[in-house]
């Protein structure tokens, strides 16, 4: 840590973390509120954009008919791509690959098939010959921390709005035919990811800023519905000690199921 940050984090912990609070008034275990829209792309099949606090995000869906795969053919796909434009943060430099945007999307796309939150043979149209994808492309409109936490409220919140037609498919001619009859996906489960910085080993915040994403030593991401804890992210950065991840696993429960209730309402 060079010298310049660690004087920042003295001044910091100083001026705020020592009297339990941030720069923006929260308590260091308090996270900000969240909002969300649905269909407000109307060339997608299902969209949504989310909010917390400055962060901002948007998702659109668009379901393709495609071919199964081989070692799957009753099944459909969900694919999630995460994309951190350099208009987003100043941190992003324009036309250069974002590992964070990578790494965000595998463990998102892993969290989706973990948590099975969609049947994905709810998209096989005939087996073995057709099934509907669905592309869910994730973009940031203005990254002010907790991003992770932000697409996933997008993700779900989208799929909840996805309607796809009847297909017919004729395996004799290989003629395929849409009707209109528009069934809403099914979704079976609502993960929500919960964002931490771990500041030192005295000091945990919970839904961190960008700002503070940066003076954090680590970052960690619960995510979990409410009851079940499904997965642990941690992105590089110094060791968490156990005492501190169960920590934050103590604050996630109510933040799923604020969530979760929002995601529910908004439909």
């Amino acid at each position: 840590m060079n010298s310049i940050k660690k004087n920042i984090q003295d001044t910091y912990t100083k001026e705020y973390l020592a009297l339990n609070k941030r720069n923006d008034g929260r308590e260091l275990m308090n996270f900000r509120d969240a909002s969300l829209n649905l269909n407000t792309i109307h060339t997608a099949d299902g969209s949504a954009v989310v909010k917390i606090g400055n962060t901002a995000v948007v998702c659109g869906i668009k379901a393709e008919l495609g071919v199964p795969k081989a070692e799957a053919p009753d099944i459909g796909y969900l694919l999630v791509n995460i994309e951190l434009p350099s208009l987003c943060s100043k941190k992003i430099r324009p036309g250069i690959p974002c590992d964070e945007a990578m790494q965000m999307t595998s463990f998102l796309n892993e969290v989706c098939n973990n948590c099975k939150i969609l049947d994905l043979q709810q998209l096989c149209i005939s087996v073995d010959k057709l099934v509907w994808v669905l592309s869910c492309d994730i973009y940031c409109l203005n990254y002010d921390g907790s991003v992770l936490d932000a697409c996933l409220i997008a993700l779900l919140s989208a799929l909840q709005t996805v309607k796809i037609p009847e297909v017919k498919y004729d395996k004799e001619t290989e003629e395929t035919t849409v009707i209109e009859n528009y069934i809403p996906l099914k979704v079976n489960s609502l993960p929500v990811s919960s964002t931490f910085g771990v500041f030192n080993e005295k000091y945990i915040l919970a839904d961190p800023t960008e700002e503070e994403e940066q003076l954090c030593v680590s970052k960690l991401t619960v995510v979990t519905n409410g009851s079940l804890i499904f997965s642990l992210h941690k992105p590089g950065g110094e060791f968490i000690k156990d005492s501190q991840i169960q920590n934050c696993i103590k604050h996630v429960n109510n933040r799923a199921k604020t969530i979760c209730q929002l995601i529910k309402a908004a439909q």
